[in-house]
C-alpha cells in the first residue's frame, strides 16, 4: 500500500473520531498553527503514520538481529532522534516559528520514516560484523 493512501485513510479516521468527540474546531485550529516546513499533512495522520512505520521498522530489526541488547539499542537511535525532532519542532514555535529549527525536523522525520535506518543499522549491528554488535 502507498503511503499516500495510508496518509488518506489516516486522515478520514482521525477527522471522524475528532469530529464524533465534538473536537473538529480545537484540530483544525492547531493544524493552522503548524508551520508548512513541518507538515502539510494532518498532524495526528503524520504522528500516527510515524509511530506505526517506526514501530513496524523496530519490529523487522528486532527479528532479525534477535538479540535484546541490540533491540535496545535500535529502540534508543529511534527515541533519540524522536526527541530531538520534537525539541526542534517545540523550539521552532516557541522561539517564533523559526523556520531553520523546522527545516531540520522535517528533515530528521523524513529520514525516520524511510528506510535508511533500517538499511544502516542492520549491517551495524549485525551478529559477526565490525560494528558496534561485536562490544
Amino acid at each position: 500500500m502507498e503511503s499516500e493512501a495510508v496518509f488518506a485513510a489516516l486522515t478520514r479516521a482521525w477527522q471522524a473520531l475528532f469530529e464524533g468527540l465534538g473536537l473538529s474546531g480545537a484540530i483544525s485550529r492547531w493544524q493552522r498553527g503548524t508551520s508548512n516546513l513541518v507538515t502539510t499533512r494532518s498532524i495526528p495522520a503524520m504522528v500516527s503514520y510515524s509511530i506505526l512505520y517506526v514501530g513496524g521498522c523496530i519490529l523487522l530489526l528486532h527479528v532479525l538481529l534477535r538479540n535484546p541488547q541490540r533491540t535496545r539499542w535500535v529502540i534508543q537511535f529511534y527515541l533519540v532522534l524522536l526527541v530531538l525532532y520534537a525539541l526542534l519542532v517545540l523550539g521552532g514555535r516557541l522561539g517564533g516559528n523559526i523556520a531553520w529549527a523546522f527545516k531540520l525536523s522535517r528533515r530528521i522525520i523524513d529520514f525516520l520514516v524511510s528506510p535508511l535506518p533500517v538499511m544502516l543499522l542492520l549491517p551495524l549491528l549485525w551478529p559477526g560484523t565490525r560494528g558496534i554488535a561485536r562490544r
